[in-house]
């Protein structure tokens, strides 16, 4: 029974402790990430030859091949980050609704567009802008991600491809 008590009052003491050293785990997926400012998914034109995979996967067999000039459809993505951002708060501010204080660590997973990041903090998935340029916040690096789109042919074949810049028409704004 004393042992018992050991181990909760144990687990009480390094609970809080887990908490404020937490990470987020990687790789992060966020399924449906369109990463930047009025990104879509819609009918994108191949501006290069892209071969198509049939797997998230660089290496993976080619489930066909796109030709410059071809129409495809973007049907959604993933954003796959690798290694995340660090942000150090300077000073208490408020991020998403949320209060963090000086001190306290901000990671940055997926660029969202306009300088706003969706970002990890103590467990939760914020929506964070103004990182750069704010006296609250240093950027202390960048996350790297990857990011894969599936496209569907006139065909009607699905596959991937983490080549964004080989298709145009992914920006409803411009």
């Amino acid at each position: 029974m004393m042992l018992k008590r050991w181990f909760i009052s144990l687990a009480f003491l390094l609970f809080p402790l887990a908490a404020f050293a937490q990470t987020p785990r990687l790789p992060y997926a966020d399924n449906g990430a369109c990463p930047f400012e009025c990104c879509t998914y819609r009918t994108w034109s191949a501006n290069k030859a892209t071969a198509i995979r049939s797997k998230r996967d660089g290496s993976g067999t080619v489930a066909f091949n796109v030709k410059k000039g071809e129409k495809v459809k973007a049907l959604t993505g993933v954003v796959i980050t690798t290694q995340y951002g660090v942000v150090k708060v300077l000073r208490a501010a408020t991020v998403d609704g949320v209060r963090v204080k000086a001190g306290e660590t901000l990671y940055m997973l997926t660029y969202q567009g306009e300088g706003v990041y969706t970002t990890w903090y103590k467990g939760r998935l914020l929506s964070a802008g103004e990182l750069e340029n704010n006296q609250s916040f240093k950027v202390i690096s960048h996350p790297k991600a990857v990011w894969w789109i599936q496209i569907r042919n006139k065909r009607g074949k699905t596959g991937w491809t983490n080549l964004p810049d080989n298709f145009d028409n992914k920006d409803r704004c411009g």
